[in-house]
């Protein structure tokens, strides 16, 4: 309640001390110069949509972020941002909590965290911390936490046992090719769905540009040059040509074709991206070093790379010198 001499009493109710000490210095403020008072909070999804509107006028906003953003507009949407609590956070998470995830969950607590705080600094809206006072009670209870960094590598049996499900499998999808396509290459599924022909460089030493590749800073201009290791080349060769794409699948019909006869042949806690891991640490293996392997693979630093290298013991020993990964010329060229 504010009641400023000379002035009619107003008065409103919030769901938090903040938001509702922000909104009576904001009236008094307001009273005393003769503009106009602050008027009701507004909703969750009028935040969120304002906010994916401004972004948008700089970049383009992902996918994921908008598909995040929407989870919060279906619980919460219609709620006033001022008469937001920690506990509605909670509720949210424990709902959530039973299809996807802590990993995943604090990347969704992360974009709303990053809503608010924007309608907060830039468009001076009261709003109080909700997601600070939810965010303890979250991290003890495991609800939210950081990924697991996985160390599965397929045994050569498994690798077997999927060769020849697929020998005869029939399906449109080239599962065959890709198995041993997302191992010599390393790429991410995304990368290999996403490869076209004119970017294929064949010859004693083929490349292929990854456009858009992954990256925390530069997404959209990281293309990049690799070069074709292994069997890649060849497997490529002997993809008809169906479009742009040398692959042109999606990457869900890819992952759930593979869930499907991991599941069929018993075979436990089998991602289809282990497979990446698998191809990158083949590399160390090999005895190409961390420069080189980053050529394929597209990581920045090491950090990011160990976490995809996982060696078997014995391949440390070794009975010749390295090989070298020489693409530079070629790269150049290219």
């Amino acid at each position: 309640m504010v009641r400023l001499k000379g002035h009619p009493t107003k008065s409103m109710t919030f769901n938090g001390r903040k938001a509702a000490e922000d909104w009576g210095r904001e009236t008094e403020d307001a009273l005393r110069a003769g503009k106009a008072l602050p008027g009701p909070s507004p909703t969750l999804a009028d935040v969120i949509d304002r906010y994916v509107k401004e972004l948008e006028k700089f970049k383009p906003v992902t996918d994921t972020k908008k598909g995040n953003l929407t989870r919060w507009k279906e619980s919460l949407g219609d709620r006033e941002v001022a008469s937001l609590t920690g506990q509605d956070i909670l509720d949210h998470v424990v709902l959530r909590s039973e299809n996807i995830g802590p990993a995943t969950m604090q990347i969704e607590l992360g974009y709303l965290a990053e809503t608010l705080n924007a309608a907060r600094s830039l468009w001076t809206i009261s709003i109080p911390d909700v997601v600070a006072a939810a965010r303890p009670t979250l991290a003890r209870t495991g609800m939210i936490g950081d990924p697991d960094e996985r160390d599965r590598r397929p045994t050569d049996a498994e690798l077997k046992l999927l060769e020849d499900f697929y020998r005869y499998n029939f399906a449109p999808t080239p599962m065959r090719d890709l198995i041993p396509f997302a191992i010599d290459s390393a790429m991410r599924l995304s990368e290999i769905t996403s490869i076209l022909w004119e970017d294929y460089r064949p010859g004693d030493k083929p490349l292929i540009l990854i456009r858009s590749r992954k990256d925390p800073k530069k997404k959209d201009t990281n293309h990049q040059w690799v070069p074709l290791l292994g069997r890649t080349a060849e497997i490529i060769e002997r993809q008809r040509r169906k479009g742009k794409r040398i692959f042109p699948f999606k990457e869900d019909t890819v992952g759930a074709n593979f869930r499907r006869a991991c599941s069929r042949l018993e075979i436990v806690d089998l991602h289809f991206h282990d497979l990446r891991h698998e191809g990158t640490s083949r590399l160390f293996e090999a005895g190409y070093g961390i420069p080189e392997v980053a050529i394929v693979t597209g990581h920045r630093d090491w950090k990011s790379l160990k976490r995809y290298t996982n060696l078997k013991p014995a391949s440390l020993h070794r009975d010749k010198e390295a090989p070298k990964l020489d693409v530079s010329p070629t790269l150049a060229a290219a």
